[in-house]
């Protein structure tokens, strides 16, 4: 017979689904409440709580799955101790759980936090607010060894912060192997972010009477007895966890721990939870930041000025001018440009040969139009067999020339041997080894591999990509007019080529970014002379990665295309469309004042939540971002004031439109 284990330090109550009748409860409810039981054993809701709060968790618990928040209540029978309760449905049951509150000044808490949240705010790199929140929390609850343990791509966990007392070891820098974290656990922490352990050694409280309960949502739930040994090899007596929660997942947990049994109040828990979610929205907000500027960067070193429309340069002139800088910002030590069957290298790159077995295996393969890469070339299946001694990682970018002819942009990554800590062995033992000091950790030397691509670099890319094929394109267009002037018919095709590629972006057929900024820049001088208003839509798929990993390139480049045939199709004839790169686009609403503009906006937003795409169950939302013009906008600040209020609104919840803000008019 299953028997439920509970921790001490709280009651619980097992209550019928009309909260009137107690079927069980834990065996330490006597010593924890001074409630006695009747000479049958029985209790009674009343008898616990009082008349007036069973009436009140009666009420408050009809028809729903919890209380909305919890409730406080005095026993001013037995010393006036008060408690905290908790209710929740689990089937057909519901779940009570009593906490006695000891007397700690609520007021100093609140004053700690709010100072502690203004340092989250403040911090502008994440290792200052990282080390910023684990100090605050050992401040908060006391605990000897507070840890950050972020993921990697294959769930192994990085310890990456950490403040330290004299009873526990250092983890900083340290790993754990992704066996620690089973994806039941995971998951588990996607509804229960916050776990609680006193005494990982503590004798369990049981039911009575023995009740087939389920209590996995409890948080007064026992530690298994598997996590009981874990913590023991940790040295551990006193635990407290909680997630991260990032944008995509599970980001990392926080770990709270003490050698010693250790308690941690409800307040105290609470505003733990609450640095742990500021710091995790601060943390995503400081990574989107650094994310935009890498990509600014990126699109700045191949700009395409009128001097470069003017004076057409050739792939191998642009990989000359243009190589070292391209290296550098995708920390590759080789580059090649292949264009019409030809390839154009600079640092260290295979030979012309195995290049180009290399690329006609990617253009039999990688059909889509996103970036293919690998950071272990020998062990892949597409380039084991190739000459590629001086490689281990590659990106490559497809650049759609015509509907038949593809170039590729492909960048080439050195070995990367990494030396990594463990703080216990990852593979070869079956079950956790008792943890050893950072000084002589198992490590793990990996051999064979590249740094990872990140994906703000495989974004990246493909701007550039795009860039590229529009400058290769100029200059083809450029060398037709010198030599084919004789073959006129030839000559308009090209043409007409180029002025597709220059105008239209070739997944959605609206415009592209050069496009719609030479249409603000027209707006903004009739704007100027005749104080004619306008307004700039800047709209984001939001999750559009997650579509992508999930169900793959082609279905993401389906839902673009879907979403610019809708929003085209809303919009005036005296509005444009335009995609700004990747998932984002731009509206230039002409005669538009803030009314109109946001009315647009609701508008287009509630269309994209209606579209559906073939192949995909999820709904397309849009965070989108306004901005009317203002006396002195320019085109940079007009759509810089955009991009902030779409930003606004995706880290509001997404699904939302937000107003940008007034400009700041310097004095």
């Amino acid at each position: 017979m299953y028997h439920p284990r509970l921790q001490s330090f709280g009651a619980l109550l097992v209550l019928d689904a009309d909260c009137r009748r107690i079927q069980a409860s834990s065996t330490n409810l006597t010593r924890l409440t001074g409630v006695e039981r009747s000479e049958n054993g029985q209790l009674t809701l009343g008898c616990v709580l009082g008349k007036r709060l069973s009436q009140r968790v009666r009420r408050e618990m009809h028809g729903q799955q919890r209380l909305s928040g919890p409730l406080v209540f005095i026993r001013s029978k037995h010393s006036n101790v008060r408690f905290q309760l908790h209710a929740y449905r689990a089937g057909e049951q519901v779940i009570v759980e009593i906490e006695p509150l000891n007397p700690q000044g609520k007021r100093r808490l609140l004053g700690t936090v709010n100072e502690r949240l203004m340092r989250l705010a403040e911090a502008t790199h994440q290792e200052e607010l990282l080390d910023s929140l684990v100090n605050a929390i050992q401040q908060l609850t006391g605990h000897d060894r507070v840890t950050v343990c972020h993921f990697d791509s294959d769930w192994h966990g990085l310890m990456v912060a950490e403040a330290l007392g004299k009873q526990l070891p250092s983890l900083l820098g340290q790993r754990f192997p992704a066996r620690d974290f089973p994806i039941a656990l995971r998951k588990s922490y996607q509804h229960y972010p916050v776990r609680l352990i006193e005494d990982v050694n503590a004798a369990p409280e049981t039911l009575i009477p023995n009740y087939p309960a389920s209590l996995s949502g409890s948080f007064l739930r026992a530690p298994a007895p598997e996590r009981q040994r874990y913590l023991n090899r940790l040295g551990v007596r006193g635990s407290l966890s909680l997630a991260m929660q990032g944008d995509t997942g599970l980001w990392g947990l926080v770990f709270c721990h003490s050698a010693a049994p250790h308690s941690v109040e409800p307040s105290a828990r609470d505003a733990v939870r609450t640095l742990v979610q500021m710091a995790t929205q601060r943390l995503l907000l400081l990574r989107a930041r650094q994310e935009a500027r890498y990509l600014q960067r990126v699109q700045d070193s191949l700009a395409l000025s009128t001097r470069a429309r003017s004076e057409p340069q050739s792939p191998q002139q642009l990989l000359q001018e243009q190589a070292a800088t391209w290296m550098k910002l995708f920390r590759a030590h080789g580059v090649v440009l292949w264009v019409n069957g030809g390839a154009y290298q600079a640092g260290m790159t295979p030979t012309p040969e195995a290049i180009s077995q290399f690329v006609l295996r990617l253009e039999r393969a990688h059909v889509h139009s996103g970036p293919w890469c690998t950071r272990e070339i020998a062990k892949e299946t597409l380039t084991a067999s190739l000459a590629m001694p001086e490689q281990c990682g590659a990106l490559a970018v497809p650049l759609p020339m015509s509907s038949t002819q593809r170039a590729w942009l492909i960048f080439f990554r050195p070995e990367q041997v990494e030396t990594l800590y463990w703080a216990m062995q990852p593979a070869t033992h079956p079950q956790p080894v008792a943890l050893v000091t950072p000084s002589v950790a198992w490590h793990e030397e990996v051999v064979g591999k590249s740094e990872a691509w990140q994906r703000v670099e495989r974004l990246a890319a493909v701007d550039l990509g795009e860039d590229l094929t529009l400058a290769i394109s100029a200059y083809e267009i450029s060398s037709l007019n010198m030599h084919l002037e004789h073959e006129r018919k030839a000559l308009a095709e090209a043409n007409q080529r180029l002025e597709q590629l220059a105008h239209f972006d070739p997944l959605t057929k609206v415009w592209n970014r050069y496009r719609i900024e030479e249409a603000i820049n027209a707006e903004l001088v009739a704007a100027k002379r005749y104080a004619a208003a306008f307004a700039l839509l800047l709209f984001d798929v939001d999750n559009f990665k997650q579509i992508n990993d999930a169900h793959g390139h082609s279905v993401g480049d389906d839902v673009l295309v879907a979403l610019a045939r809708l929003v085209e199709n809303a919009l005036r004839g005296c509005d444009h469309l335009g995609r700004w790169g990747g998932e984002e686009f731009i509206v230039l609403a002409t005669h538009s004042d803030i009314d109109a503009a946001i009315g647009l906006a609701e508008r287009l937003r509630s269309l994209v939540a209606e579209l559906r795409i073939e192949g995909l169950e999820q709904r397309i939302t849009v965070s989108i971002g306004v901005a009317v013009w203002q006396t002195g906008d320019s085109c940079k600040t007009i759509i810089s004031r955009a991009d902030d209020a779409m930003y606004r609104a995706k880290h509001g919840g997404r699904n939302r439109v937000e107003m940008a803000l007034e400009p700041v008019m310097s004095i």
